[in-house]
């Protein structure tokens, strides 16, 4: 009988002392492809060179923005290597890189892949092979498609939304404008005059007066500048980039056409676009922003264009703090940061794609006044408002408040 009373009280003891003490299930880390106690790993292909190296800014400086955070201990006690090839705006190189990015150096995650063409070529197989591919630099539609590209979401807004931002501006602004359109050949040029045309709505046939194409490949668009100035247009929308932005400018400017000159924000660097088009031939255009411009002096003192220009000085001394293009590189390390930071010790690719799949009306120091960026399993089209603003021939300066997109 005492042997049985014992036993029994021991085993109640036990049950006790199992409940009080921490549950190691929940405890337990669990890891993906490139993760360890104190490393993981993330990757990225990035126009480093050719027509649009100027993008390949973003990648530095999110580059430089995680050596930062590594030099304050990484995140949650994890050093962040962020693997980087040249993919030289090329979309076989893009896919080439990609597929040694995941099978050979076993990377977490894809990140800022530049451009649709480069996006498309790659994020078929990075879903395919069930791995996340955030924050790409790309605006298409399909992107802000959960259901479409489940595992892929875009760090900057739609080319649709923003398309259709600059129609309500041209409606309320100047209703009876004529409206000439240049755009590069592929989803990037189709999805915005989409959305210019969405935003305009009956009114788009008529306002519209000339369109015009040219290929990533091209020397110059000279002669398609030459043509959309026949048309006498007063709204001449560039959705270029790199140097067709700069191009379609200086060649308007060249041949005496003045319009309303409207630009992608992505196209929209002090540094890389309106500086060496010259400020006579962007004075005045019209871009959005979703970053605070460091060259606006309401911005002077804030606190979160202190900490870029801190942080340039410091991790990135050879960039240009009035480049738009660090900004972004800089808001898109916030971001990675904080989904990775989030994903605790559960460092799962499926983890990672919630967290990424999470963000609510998560904000960084650099984004404007009621910029929020949120994200759901459903829905990935992460900014929801964006500021217009001007180029004054030496600075862009944001007017007005955040518009909903």
């Amino acid at each position: 009988m005492k042997l049985t009373h014992l036993n029994r009280r021991t085993t109640l003891l036990g049950a006790i002392a199992s409940l009080a003490a921490p549950f190691p299930v929940f405890a337990q880390k669990r890891y993906g492809p490139g993760v360890s106690d104190t490393e993981i790993k993330i990757g990225s292909t990035m126009p480093f060179s050719g027509p649009v190296s100027i993008l390949g800014t973003i990648g530095k400086s999110t580059l430089a923005y995680f050596k930062k955070l590594n030099s304050e201990g990484g995140i949650n006690g994890r050093q962040i290597k962020l693997i980087q090839y040249d993919d030289a705006f090329n979309p076989g190189k893009a896919l080439e890189f990609t597929r040694r990015l995941v099978e050979q150096d076993e990377v977490s995650f894809v990140c800022e892949t530049v451009g649709a063409s480069s996006s498309n070529a790659v994020h078929r197989y990075l879903n395919g092979k069930k791995v996340p591919h955030l924050l790409i630099m790309s605006g298409s539609n399909k992107w802000t498609d959960a259901a479409a590209a489940p595992l892929t979401i875009p760090g900057m807004p739609s080319y649709f939304a923003e398309g259709r931002l600059y129609a309500r501006w041209i409606l309320e602004n100047m209703p009876s404008a004529k409206i000439a359109v240049l755009m590069e050949n592929d989803d990037f040029g189709r999805d915005y005059l989409a959305g210019i045309k969405a935003g305009l709505g009956d009114k788009a046939k008529s306002m519209i007066v000339a369109e015009n194409t040219y290929e990533a490949t091209d020397a110059s668009v000279d002669s398609q500048i030459v043509s959309l100035k026949a048309s006498n247009a007063d709204v001449f929308i560039a959705v270029a980039n790199g140097k067709f932005a700069v191009q379609s400018m200086k060649k308007a400017h060249d041949i005496g056409w003045k319009p309303q000159i409207i630009l992608p924000i992505g196209s929209a660097s002090v540094a890389a676009i309106m500086r060496p088009a010259g400020p006579e031939a962007g004075r005045g255009a019209l871009s959005a922003i979703y970053n605070k411009p460091t060259t606006d002096p309401r911005f002077e003192k804030d606190p979160g264009v202190v900490q870029l220009r801190e942080f340039i000085a410091k991790w990135l001394p050879d960039a240009n703090p009035t480049d738009a293009l660090v900004g972004a590189g800089y808001t898109a390390g916030h971001v990675l940061a904080h989904i990775v930071r989030s994903c605790g010790d559960d460092l799962t690719r499926e983890n990672i794609m919630r967290q990424a799949n999470s963000l609510d009306k998560f904000t960084t120091p650099l984004l404007m006044p009621g910029i929020e960026l949120s994200t759901s399993k459903d829905d990935h089209e992460i900014f929801s408002h964006l500021w217009v603003q001007r180029f004054d021939g030496n600075a862009w300066i944001p007017f007005g408040k955040a518009v909903a997109i």
